[in-house]
């Protein structure tokens, strides 16, 4: 009976952070009562998969409470919206601590990705009559198709292969397999670096509905089993 219950409310929040998703794309804001009832179902999962209080419970208010404080404080940097912290907040009292932190990788992942197809679309439909905006957009684009396929390589979808040249490095001496390694290393700060200098460039503060990339977290975590794996075994009997 408890399985079966899990299951429904598992398939309850999958709906509820896809709401947030269609109401942060449409409005970039997640409803206070959306978030509310995320978190304030959360105690009946808790009972529903068996989750002691001590320290079951005690472990999720505390990565609750970490992440609230944490998230404040990029709230108060205008990094982040206060429904945004809110529904970060309320998974962590759904997730346990080894699927939040699955939760936070594909978080930043799809966060980084989305904010710079944003910053793409509003610098290709600038109004300046000037050549600059054509390359900012060039190097928008150029910056997106990199961080998506290290996007995709890390979150196990489809990665690029070694090439041949760089193939006897893996099996070399230490200092070509340190500079094989480093690789990626350089070009993500070379992409992160390019990118932040483009987006200071604009006049408009670009408004991303990270809503959607916390909420892609969630469903990510739901669907691929992270989130079942790490509940006890009485959730499903």
């Amino acid at each position: 009976m408890h399985g079966f219950f899990t299951y429904v409310l598992l398939g309850a929040l999958a709906i509820a952070l896809l709401v947030a998703i269609v109401t942060d794309l449409r409005s970039r804001t997640i409803g206070n009562r959306l978030n509310a009832a995320i978190a304030l179902a959360a105690p009946l999962f808790w009972w529903a998969s068996g989750l002691a209080l001590w320290p079951g419970v005690a472990i999720q208010l505390g990565v609750a409470g970490l992440t609230l404080a944490l998230c404040c404080l990029f709230f108060a940097m205008r990094q982040m919206g206060g429904g945004d912290v809110k529904l970060l907040t309320a998974l962590a009292l759904w997730i346990p601590p080894a699927a939040f932190l699955d939760l936070l990788v594909v978080m930043v992942m799809v966060g980084w990705v989305l904010t710079l197809v944003m910053g793409a679309w509003q610098v290709g439909h600038s109004r300046e009559p000037t050549p600059t905006p054509r390359r900012d957009l060039g190097v928008l684009i150029a910056c997106t198709l990199i961080a998506a396929a290290f996007a995709s390589a890390v979150l196990g979808g489809p990665s690029l292969s070694l090439p041949a040249a760089l193939s006897p490095a893996v099996t070399g001496g230490l200092a070509l397999m340190l500079g094989v390694a480093m690789l990626p290393v350089l070009l993500l700060t070379v992409v992160t670096l390019a990118s932040l200098r483009v987006l200071r460039r604009q006049e408009e503060q670009i408004r991303v509905p990270y809503g959607l990339a916390i909420a892609a977290g969630g469903i990510w975590t739901i669907a691929t089993g992270d989130f079942v794996a790490a509940l006890p075994a009485a959730a499903w009997g």
